[in-house]
């Protein structure tokens, strides 16, 4: 476990000093947008590989010996799900979840072609999330990952 909990916080300070640069660049009057776009995504990178590396180390404590790489094929390898497992899989299942929104930024980045938002065409609909990789709540999603993470650390530790 202390081999995947090593990488986790490794990730998070990585993503850390990352949005830190991103906050400098971002009030430099010299930012380019490419620069920015770069950093904004790496961030999102590091906390995907952070929330990765989370996963394994609650699949170690479920004495999980097989390779996965979501949470989902976790849970089918595990007898008995984790109340992290749990708590983290509620996340994931709730649309508007800091947690689900991470996944699906980070799934978008990927895309070849970026994601076109279509004007409104009935005026009563309301946009509910902005997808633009500008309008990320970045800094929200590593204290949300770091904070859970580190709950849950403490939780196991007390039992």
């Amino acid at each position: 476990m202390a081999q995947w909990l090593g990488h986790s916080n490794q990730k998070l300070y990585q993503a850390r000093l990352l949005l830190d640069s991103l906050d400098l660049l971002e009030c430099s009057e010299t930012a380019q947008p490419a620069m920015v776009s770069g950093l904004q995504e790496s961030v999102l990178f590091q906390l995907v590989l952070a929330y990765q590396s989370y996963l394994h180390e609650i699949g170690e404590i479920a004495q999980c010996r097989e390779e996965f790489y979501s949470l989902d094929q976790l849970l089918d390898l595990v007898d008995v799900a984790t109340g992290e497992m749990t708590e983290l899989k509620q996340l994931e299942d709730d649309g508007f979840s800091w947690l689900s929104r991470l996944q699906s930024a980070f799934q978008n980045c990927s895309a070849k072609e970026p994601v076109v938002i279509k004007p409104q065409t009935n005026p009563v609909t309301i946009q509910l999330q902005d997808t633009t990789v500008a309008s990320m709540p970045l800094r929200l999603w590593f204290d949300s990952l770091s904070d859970i993470i580190d709950l849950q650390r403490n939780n196991r530790q007390e039992s």
